[in-house]
This record gives structure tokens, C-alpha cells and sequence, in this order.
């Protein structure tokens, strides 16, 4: 769990918004060394403007979601099952699941169109909640997930969920334990697509037989006269990438991916 935590961590500290405000406040604290300080300074004005430019953002995060192309739920191969995994839900509001769904729940669709297009007999929906950041009375993440499937029409005989995991690699591992239990070893992989390189080398490696069917992108709404014109949007899309990036190479030290 110490290891979870500290991944929370090295991804905010690798933030482009933190190490633009940490190169400011290092100008401020030199403020004495005028070149230095103006060189900080200059540094943390350029990160910042680079981080919040389409063209940038675009390039991080089309890095991550063309290694899986967008794709019909038509032309997805059958399997055993489909694993929709969590991220769709804003912490918990007290409200029903579906007033407090986040951009990331096309996740879900994408996993109801795969069960009624036939592609799986069972959804299975995979989240816990990390206790630092949800309070320990709320639900699991994947119980709200399967509250949702089940008022947009799937049948509850259809759907598993598996509340424990708090990230990519429990997602895989607890999956493969519950689905391997009912022979169930072929999945259609449902994420986000700048998660999807991450999520199916960490299935792989748990032993799945994976098909990946990326929901959530995010490439491809800018027009090009707008990409050299910083906005917030471009800035969080750049720190999504970047983390994403760091999460796989730290997958792939500990030998998870």
C-alpha cells in the first residue's frame, strides 16, 4: 500500500505544473543570483506555455492511444468475458452513480454495446477504493459501476465485480484470480485509451488473453489553428500522459507489465 502512495506521489511531483511552480519558487528563493533566478524564472514560464499547447499534449498523448486504434464494438473478437475497469466515477458525492460519472464513463458504454453486440456472456467490473482518497464507508468503485450497468438495461446475472484492487496491477491479478476460477481466461479489455498500453501488458502478464478495446480518447478534438494556443485542457492532457508514461516504466522495473 506504501508503494501505491508513494506512486500518487512521484506522479504529482513529476506534474508539468508542479516543476514549473517549483522552478518559480526556485527563483524567488535565489532571487539574490539575478541570473539565476531570471533563468529559473524564464524556465518555469516556458514549461508552463509548452505544457498548455495542443500541439504538445496532442503528440504525449497520441504516444500512448495509437499502440490501440479506436475500433467497432463490431469487429471486436468474442471472448470469455469483458473487464471494464475503474476510473469512471468521481469520488463519492453521496448522490446515485449516475450524477457524478466522469468524462472516462464512456468505459462503461463501451463495455454494455461489447454484452449486447454478444462479444461475452459476462461483464466484470473491476475497482475498490484507495482509503487515502475515498472515505471508508463508501461503496467500491466497481458496485457503483454495476449499479450504473444495471439501470442502462444489463441484466445482473451478467455482471461480477471485484471491489478490492487500487490500481492497474490489482485490477489484473484479483480479475484473473476470480475469472480464471470459472475458466474464464480470454477478455476484451475495456480502459481509456492512454491507459491501454499499461492495462494490457499488466493482463498479459497476469495471464490473461487480452483484446483491447480503448475507450475515452482524447485526440483528435482540437483544430489545427488552435493548437499553438495554450489552455487548460491541453495542460491537464500533458500531465495525464506524463503520468501515464512514468506508470508504465515503473510497471515495467517491477516486472508487473
Amino acid at each position: 500500500m506504501i508503494f501505491i502512495y508513494l506512486s500518487h506521489l512521484l506522479r504529482a511531483f513529476c506534474s508539468p505544473f508542479f516543476l514549473a511552480l517549483s522552478l518559480f519558487a526556485g527563483s524567488l528563493l535565489l532571487k539574490k543570483c539575478r541570473k539565476t533566478a531570471f533563468a529559473l524564472s524564464i524556465g518555469a514560464f516556458l514549461l508552463f506555455v509548452a505544457a498548455s499547447l495542443p500541439a504538445v499534449s496532442d503528440r504525449l498523448v497520441e504516444s500512448l492511444e495509437q499502440q490501440y486504434e479506436d475500433r467497432s464494438v463490431l469487429s471486436v473478437p468474442p471472448a470469455d468475458a469483458i473487464v471494464v475497469l475503474g476510473g469512471s466515477l468521481r469520488h463519492s458525492t453521496g448522490q446515485p452513480p449516475v450524477t457524478h460519472i466522469t468524462d472516462s464513463s464512456d468505459r462503461l458504454l463501451i463495455g454494455l454495446r461489447l454484452y449486447r453486440a454478444g462479444k461475452a456472456p459476462t461483464v466484470l467490473c473491476a475497482g475498490g477504493n484507495l482509503s487515502l482518497f475515498r472515505k471508508n464507508t463508501d461503496p467500491p468503485e466497481a458496485q457503483l459501476m454495476s449499479q450504473l450497468l444495471q439501470e442502462w438495461g444489463l441484466p445482473t446475472s451478467a455482471i461480477l465485480t471485484e471491489q478490492d484492487s487500487v490500481n492497474t496491477h490489482q485490477n489484473a491479478t484479483m480479475s484473473f484470480k476470480m475469472l480464471s476460477a470459472r475458466n474464464m481466461r480470454r477478455v476484451i479489455l475495456v480502459t481509456s485509451a492512454r491507459h491501454m498500453p499499461r492495462a494490457v501488458a499488466t493482463f498479459r502478464k497476469a495471464g490473461f488473453e487480452v483484446i483491447p478495446a480503448p475507450a475515452d480518447f482524447l485526440v483528435g478534438s482540437t483544430t489545427p489553428e488552435m493548437n499553438w494556443l495554450p489552455n487548460s485542457q491541453s495542460l491537464s492532457e500533458t500531465d495525464l500522459a506524463i503520468q501515464e508514461w512514468i506508470g508504465l516504466w515503473v510497471y515495467r522495473l517491477r516486472g508487473w507489465a
